[in-house]
Parts: structure tokens; C-alpha cells; sequence
């Protein structure tokens, strides 16, 4: 009989262990403050590949004041914004990240 119930606890405990709560899909804005831009092709550049990370919705980069703005769907299965990807970017065109902010939204369904 404790067999019985010790493995009918060790089952429960298990799937306990596999379940795990999935944050609610939303839409973050992040705003970036950035360093080091000097050209027009430089900030095309950093704005293109950004736009190509995945759920990014929006992008645009403020030259004159070292700003950038970009809207990301997060949550669910859509993960969060990989910052590290957004700073490899960053740093193979010669920018630098100083600080960034960030405002979230649920998603209206």
C-alpha cells in the first residue's frame, strides 16, 4: 500500500514540476538611449536588422537623439525581446547601448 501511494505522490509531483504558468501575451515598448551613431547608413542599418528580430512590430531610430523606439509582442509563446540580440546589433555597427525603458501593454482581444 505505501508503494501505491508513494507512487502516486512521486507522479503528482512530477507533472507539479512540468507545469508552468505562461506570462499573458502583451505589447512592450521599449524605448533604447543609444551612443556612437555617426551616419545615415549606420542607423539604416541598426533600424533593418532590428526590425528582423522576431516579434518586433515596429522600429525607428531618432538620429538626433540618440533614440530609438520599438514595439515588441511578448508573452505566451512569443517569449521576451532578446536584448542580447538587440546589443550584438548594436555593437557590429559601431553603436553602443547606454539605458532603455520599458512600458507594457496587455493585448486587446
Amino acid at each position: 500500500m505505501l508503494k501505491y501511494v508513494l507512487l502516486i505522490f512521486l507522479g503528482w509531483a512530477s507533472l507539479s514540476a512540468y507545469s508552468q504558468e505562461v506570462a499573458p501575451e502583451r505589447s512592450t515598448t521599449y524605448t533604447f538611449h543609444l551612443n556612437k551613431l555617426k551616419t545615415q547608413e549606420q542607423v539604416s542599418n541598426i533600424e533593418e536588422k532590428t526590425k528582423s528580430i522576431a516579434h518586433v512590430t515596429s522600429c525607428k531610430l531618432d538620429w538626433l537623439n540618440y533614440q530609438m523606439v520599438l514595439v515588441a509582442n511578448e508573452g505566451g509563446e512569443n517569449g521576451s525581446f532578446p536584448v542580447e540580440q538587440l546589443k550584438a546589433i548594436l555593437n557590429e555597427h559601431h553603436a553602443a547601448l547606454k539605458t532603455f525603458t520599458k512600458e507594457t501593454n496587455p493585448h486587446d482581444k
